[in-house]
């Protein structure tokens, strides 16, 4: 049962981490940090960025951890059933044309992926691959969240 929910949680952390609900200064998160990223480790466990800058990666870093932590807590599950939980972006190297709003853009595949481990040792994981375009806003649609 425990396996189920911690898999469940993670399916579900990713979803919701990727979806267009993660957003900063009301533009999606992943089009602001394109440009930067080729990899990037996340401590879900961890208290986030102890910073009160705010930018597009210390925005992802503390939208992670607190999705992660609201995951576990959806699924019934306490920190002390995860001993390490952590969360890998990486951009692919080859850019692609894909969708943004109907417009047509060139941008990157950008893998998600979420694993734990119990206390037992035992791991669990999770993936999802997302296009993402970099951030231009004249096409992109900004959320009301970020006014």
């Amino acid at each position: 049962m425990r396996s189920r929910a911690i898999k469940g949680a993670l399916y579900n952390f990713l979803e919701t981490y990727t979806s267009r609900y993660s957003d900063y200064d009301g533009y999606w998160l992943f089009g602001m940090l394109i440009g930067e990223l080729e990899q990037f480790n996340i401590d879900l466990l961890g208290t986030g960025c102890e910073t009160s800058d705010s930018t597009p990666i210390t925005a992802a870093v503390q939208l992670a951890t607190a999705k992660f932590k609201d995951q576990l807590e959806k699924a019934g599950l306490c920190l002390s059933h995860i001993r390490e939980a952590q969360l890998v972006i990486s951009r692919l190297p080859d850019f692609r044309y894909g969708y943004v709003n109907g417009h047509r853009r060139a941008g990157f595949d950008v893998n998600f992926v979420a694993g734990t481990v119990s206390p037992h040792g035992k791991t669990y994981e999770c993936k999802k691959s997302v296009f993402v375009a970099p951030h231009d806003p004249k096409v992109e649609q900004r959320s009301a969240r970020g006014t």
